[in-house]
């Protein structure tokens, strides 16, 4: 009976007893093709080359035949294959009389052993024999490794598609959120804004009956006074919807990003804020714009997210290193679990970019708002 087995001393043996009826050695090429071509998909390394082993231990009449392969090391191309010379002691067995070096190209990938056993004459094998045997080991090996190699990658394309699914599905809510938000202003804050021009219209309107109409409001009893401060609440009203127009327009598509970059836009956002702001750092030269887009959205959604009004200093600390742009923003008073709630799309926007963004609290008490995105877009630097 023939026994196939592996033993792993810091190498991978696949001995073959010699049977004690030999049949006819077949030449190497026509074990592979009749032997090991056969097998299923799948077959482990050791049942491929055993028929090939079986083989030449047939030849040695009454001794066998091994194979040893070095350990596995990270990556195939970097292999500590060693010369054939070099197998260690403990790998060798007793009765070992000859070695063939297995080659793939410039590099060996394993050796042949052939022995006899004690009491036995020497193996004697054909050298042709053992070089092609040595040839279809090479090419099984290869064939192994690039099996290996291939389930790897599909192991990371199926990675990358879970990954895509992910991100498109935060991308999904993230520009949910946005629509929401920009629907909101436009359906209750312009509402609003509009209802109070409204309003002041119609008491500038009826100021205005009051004083006899239009083409009587410079006689004797009419109140120029009072027109006009009924007139100077009309235009108020009219600023303050055309500035917050502007605002959520600028927001969306600051003219400042595009012409001057995300620093420049975000020291202009700065400089608009109610609250003081002491900026530090550099992001240093440009990049794309999406990636600029998204550093300066992320530290606005940031600043906006903050208590607004009368209130200490914030601090502003840009960096940018290791390719990815850093900014730590700082508040005194910031209300912690307020703000994570409010900054929640935006760093699941982050997220799906390849950044990300975290909400902590200092020492002091104080919150450290700390935001981070790559230079390259490519979600899949978390």
């Amino acid at each position: 009976m023939v026994c196939v087995r592996v033993v792993c001393v810091r190498a991978a043996w696949i001995p073959v007893s010699a049977p004690l009826n030999a049949p006819v050695v077949r030449p190497a090429w026509r074990v592979v093709a009749e032997d090991v071509v056969p097998l299923p998909a799948g077959t482990p390394l050791g049942r491929q080359v055993a028929p090939l082993l079986r083989n030449l231990t047939l030849a040695t009449g009454t001794g066998w035949a091994s194979l040893w392969l070095p350990e596995q090391a990270d990556s195939p191309t970097e292999q500590p294959w060693a010369p054939v010379d070099a197998v260690p002691t403990a790998a060798i067995r007793a009765g070992t009389a000859r070695a063939v070096a297995v080659h793939d190209g410039q590099g060996q990938t394993g050796a042949l052993l052939i022995g006899n056993h004690s009491g036995h004459p020497p193996a004697r094998v054909p050298g042709e024999l053992l070089d092609q045997t040595a040839d279809c080991v090479t090419v099984l090996l290869r064939e192994a490794r690039a099996v290996s190699a291939a389930q790897e990658r599909i192991a990371e394309a199926q990675a990358l598609v879970a990954d895509a699914v992910r991100i498109e599905s935060d991308l999904v809510e993230v520009l949910e959120a946005e629509r929401l938000r920009l629907a909101g202003w436009m359906l209750t804050g312009a509402t609003r804004r509009l209802e109070e021009v409204t309003r002041h219209y119609e008491a500038f309107a009826d100021a205005v009956d009051g004083a006899g109409g239009v083409d009587r409001v410079d006689r004797v009893d009419a109140d120029p006074g009072r027109l006009a401060a009924v007139l100077a609440d009309l235009r108020r009203a009219v600023d303050v919807l055309i500035e917050e127009f502007r605002e959520v327009v600028r927001a969306v598509h600051p003219v400042a990003l595009r012409a001057w970059g995300a620093s420049e836009a975000l020291r202009d956002l700065e400089g608009r804020l109610a609250r003081p702001v002491r900026r530090s750092g550099d992001l240093g030269r440009r990049v794309g714009w999406e990636v600029e887009s998204g550093v300066y959205h992320a530290v606005a959604a940031v600043l906006d997210a903050l208590p607004a009004g009368d209130g200490p200093e914030l601090a502003v600390h840009y960096t940018r290193s290791d390719g990815r742009f850093a900014v730590r923003v700082t508040d005194p008073v910031g209300v912690a679990s307020a703000v994570r709630a409010a900054l929640a799309p935006d760093a699941r926007r982050l997220a799906a970019l390849g950044g990300g963004l975290r909400v902590e609290v200092d020492a002091a008490g104080g919150l450290e708002i700390h935001l981070w995105l790559p230079e390259r877009l490519s979600g899949s630097q978390r």
